[in-house]
């Protein structure tokens, strides 16, 4: 996940690790439950703790992060709602359809993480979370236009990840997303970008746009509207047109980070001039010989370029 490892990038040159809600190990986490709960600021289950929640959670008084993964539960396990200290909320490959309204309790939530479970629309428990800013709901069965009437009222939403969803258009409700600095568009390979460019140009926060194993060869001039990007991500894509791509780049002024990972790459065009503003080039785990290597690298100066 990229959140301000974008903003470490272009500083640093480093790909640092992310507070993204990812899975934590179980069998680290559980044993102080048992001990001092009043204490346990971090808490991962395993499918046969849940019972742990359940029986302890009014004395998890001090319980921030939770995870609930892989579980193939269909219902939420009881307790969650007295968890007033959780600001991270990982529930990433159940079975899950909605979230229960009496989550409204968790009122300092920041990131949940809903990935890999069968929503069809936002939970509309979310705009009662003042201070929710990352939400994943990639890999469901989403109808985006009707989950966007809830989403559209998260205020503070600055991180939104919608990959893996059969998502073909994207809504004009997406201007609304006024906080949204960055977006999750990967597998989702029949989107329309043409169409989608000219919303997502609209976006006024928008600085981040991941694209990634979405099969295209050629990106819509369109792209060329998307004058606040900041970072783009193009991972997995092997048959991209990348004369037309760097032709196309030259047109984004605020563009410091590309990410061009896994797409089966040996070179790159003979002209590397639009490149030369990037900050950062990560062209890893690509098939780039050592003299293409080198060749890029004289070219690019004052960019760090990744192998």
């Amino acid at each position: 996940m990229l959140r301000s490892v974008i903003i470490a990038m272009v500083t640093t040159g480093l790909l640092l690790p992310t507070i993204y809600a990812q899975k934590q190990n179980p069998n680290d986490l559980v044993e102080g439950v048992f001990e001092a709960p009043e204490k346990v600021k971090t808490l991962s289950l395993n499918c046969s703790n849940i019972s742990v929640l359940e029986k302890q959670a009014g004395q998890l008084i001090q319980l921030s992060s939770l995870y609930v993964p892989g579980c193939n539960v269909e219902e939420l396990p009881s307790g969650i709602d007295q968890l007033k200290a959780l600001t991270l909320l990982n529930l990433e490959d159940n079975n899950l359809r909605m979230l229960p309204d009496d989550l409204k309790s968790l009122q300092e939530l920041r990131v949940i993480n809903l990935r890999k479970n069968s929503f069809t629309h936002t939970p509309e428990v979310f705009i009662h979370f003042p201070n929710l800013r990352e939400v994943d709901l990639a890999h469901n069965q989403l109808d985006l236009a009707e989950s966007m009437k809830t989403l559209k009222e998260i205020k503070k939403l600055d991180f939104l990840y919608l990959s893996g969803n059969e998502i073909s258009l994207l809504p004009e409700q997406m201007v609304d997303l006024g906080s949204l600095q960055e977006l999750h568009l990967s597998h989702n390979p029949k989107l329309d970008l043409s169409k989608g460019f000219k919303v997502l140009s609209r976006m006024p926060s928008l600085k981040i746009l991941v694209l990634s194993a979405n099969q295209f060869t050629d990106l819509p001039q369109e792209l060329t509207l998307m004058q606040n990007l900041e970072g783009l991500v193009l991972d997995e894509n092997p048959n991209m047109n990348l004369e037309l791509l760097l032709n196309q780049l030259k047109q984004l002024q605020n563009l410091k980070v590309l990410l061009i990972r896994k797409s089966g790459l040996s070179s790159l065009p003979k002209s590397l001039e639009s490149l030369k503003t990037l900050a950062v080039l990560d062209l890893s785990q690509n098939e780039f010989s050592e003299p293409e290597k080198i060749r890029i690298k004289e070219e690019l100066t004052n960019t760090k370029v990744l192998f």
